[in-house]
């Protein structure tokens, strides 16, 4: 059988070229053969760093089956739902695709995220599947997963609290520690108001305190120093928030205690309180938010009395002349007295006697409160009741008793 070398089989193919000229023509093919057979070898090679040779294993761009994946740290201590979180360790892909992470195991929860089934807490599918951000070899940087305030039927968001991070990568899979996660802030109750009633409008600048319900961060709330950093929003003011400590049962989880700014007070008349009759509020926003984050709760829509604290002093009874030269006055004293704006002397059983009015002139501040006798308006031997009415109309209860003698 006749063997065909590459030489002779170009030779045959081109007959006419003369000696010389096959001679050069055998010399190019032969080095075009040489450079292909090569450049095969090379990029099969394991130890060649090119990007397209996928039997390289450190290769950056090729997940390598043989190398394990380990999880040996998470960072920071702690993180909130939608923070970042890095997680350290080695077989990472630098592919994000290649990475699937997901939280599982987690033994505290809040929300309704979780149905009670214990495979749920197993589950590698919808909301518990994090978002790979940044990878390389040995760091992947992913988004916490959890459900928002707006994706959960009840309007509060919800995830896992002390989880463990699952990370697998072609066909291997690591686990983390547990890591600790710290949940969204909401509003559940309202505890306590200083007007004294349930549902009706907090007293701005009183000193009693109101009492609000903010759970939702978790059992790291405390450790993570969350609590300092608490603050209600109200009216766009931030007020500062107090921990208070719970003793025995209690419907008012994570509770803290805040004074409504006596400028919240506006004298509006138009809006009624929604539980005292007679009296007014304003409807406010109040969010939870904690100070240096981005992390705050949903609003609550809630009544703040339109009036502050108002109190003053009382008399039993004191007389005064109808015939004496000069215009005699009642000082009051007191808080919140630059709100009422008539000075009312109605007449007791003596049906000839005729009321008087006069609007009295409060200090700055309303801390006192000068009342001029209108004697002009009353007549001798009468025995008056003086009473407030404010802005809107409303009167106050009984101050004292004057009489006018002739």
């Amino acid at each position: 059988m006749k063997n065909f070398s590459a030489y002779s089989l170009f030779g045959d193919f081109f007959p006419t070229l003369k000696f010389g000229e096959k001679a050069i023509f055998k010399l190019l093919i032969s080095g075009i053969i040489f450079i292909g057979l090569v450049g095969c070898a090379e990029e099969q090679n394991p130890g060649n760093p090119n990007t397209n040779n996928p039997t390289n294993p450190t290769n950056p761009n090729v997940p390598n089956p043989t190398v394990s994946v380990e999880i040996t740290q998470t960072s920071p201590e702690f993180t909130f739902w939608g923070d970042e979180l890095t997680l350290t360790g080695k077989g990472f892909s630098t592919k994000l695709e290649d990475n699937f992470v997901w939280v599982k195991n987690e033994t505290v929860a809040l929300g309704t995220c979780f149905s009670g089934n214990p495979n749920d807490r197993n589950d590698s599918t919808g909301w518990r599947k994090a978002t790979v951000l940044r990878a390389t070899s040995t760091s992947l940087t992913i988004k916490v997963p959890y459900k928002t305030a707006s994706e959960n039927s009840n309007n509060r968001a919800c995830g896992a609290i002390n989880p463990n991070i699952s990370v697998t990568v072609n066909g291997k899979t690591a686990v983390s520690d547990k890591v600790k996660l710290l949940g969204i802030p909401y509003i559940a109750d309202v505890c306590y108001t200083n007007s004294g009633w349930k549902g009706a409008g907090m007293i701005p600048g009183k000193e009693l305190e109101n009492e609000i319900s903010i759970p939702g961060v978790g059992i790291y709330g405390s450790d993570a120093g969350v609590d300092e950093k608490m603050k209600l929003l109200v009216n766009g003011v931030y007020l500062p928030l107090t921990k208070v400590a719970s003793t025995g049962p209690t419907n008012c989880a994570s509770k803290y205690k805040f004074v409504i700014p006596l400028e919240f007070a506006n004298g509006n008349c138009a809006t009624a309180d929604p539980v005292l009759t007679g009296r007014f509020a304003n409807m406010m926003d109040f969010v939870a938010v904690i100070e240096g984050t981005t992390k705050s709760s949903e609003k609550l829509t809630y009544p703040v009395s339109s009036f502050p604290d108002r109190s003053f002093t009382t008399f039993n009874q004191q007389s005064f002349s109808y015939s004496a030269a000069g215009n005699p006055q009642i000082v009051l004293t007191g808080t919140g007295l630059n709100w009422y704006q008539e000075a009312r002397f109605i007449p007791q059983a003596n049906t000839s006697c005729t009321m008087a009015t006069i609007s009295p002139v409060p200090s700055e501040g309303g801390t006192k409160l000068t009342i001029t006798i209108p004697l002009a308006q009353m007549q001798p031997g009468c025995l008056y009741t003086l009473s407030l009415v404010d802005v809107c109309g409303r009167g106050s209860n009984q101050v004292g008793s004057v009489r006018i003698n002739d």
